[in-house]
């Protein structure tokens, strides 16, 4: 019988909750995304940004929970989570238990920061998040494989991002799914 090696094309992050706070550039610290508990009339722990809507974060960890369980745990936050979503550690004893040689890792929380209004908080965000993902990876760098953020309103500005995360050890980035309607 032969040997699989198997290889995730499309795992996910969950940044901690602080983690943008910690890491954006400091003007813009106030305005960095953050999570808070129960929002308009719903119980819970929501990612929020300015004009982003609010994001349940167990919505970003729910995979394997029974449908039916499901209205209860999303009233809960970052403490349902498993360590592994952002402890690589954690990531790589998952790994392998599930028989997984590596995985290229994608965001959470930073897709719906594409839909920020303001241009220079999203590229801010997404260095912050950039750097947190290359450190979180050069646990294991073979086995650990992110993917960048990279917004695209000023090419040069993202070209320029671009090259700065391939020489931090990265070899892909996202940009948006939907651009605006005028673009």
């Amino acid at each position: 019988m032969a040997t699989y090696r198997i290889i995730s094309a499309d795992s996910h992050f969950v940044e901690p909750p602080t983690m943008w706070a910690e890491r954006v550039d400091k003007q813009f610290r106030d305005r960095a995304p953050h999570t808070v508990r129960n929002v308009q009339g719903r119980e819970g722990e929501f990612f929020v940004c300015e004009n982003i809507s609010p994001v349940p974060v167990t919505g970003f960890f729910a995979a394997g929970v029974p449908s039916a369980d499901l209205p209860t745990y999303i009233k809960k936050g970052f403490e349902a989570a498993p360590a592994s979503v952002w402890d690589p550690a954690a990531r790589i004893k998952d790994q392998d238990l599930d028989g997984v040689q590596a995985e290229v890792i994608y965001t959470s929380m930073g897709m719906p920061l594409y839909g920020l209004d303001d241009t220079a908080l999203r590229v801010a965000c997404f260095r912050a998040y950039n750097d947190w993902a290359v450190e979180y990876c050069s646990y294991n760098p073979k086995r650990l494989l992110p993917l960048g953020l990279v917004t695209l309103e000023d090419i040069p500005t993202g070209v320029q991002e671009l090259q700065r995360i391939a020489n931090k050890g990265m070899r892909g980035a996202m940009i948006w799914a939907e651009p605006p309607g005028d673009r």
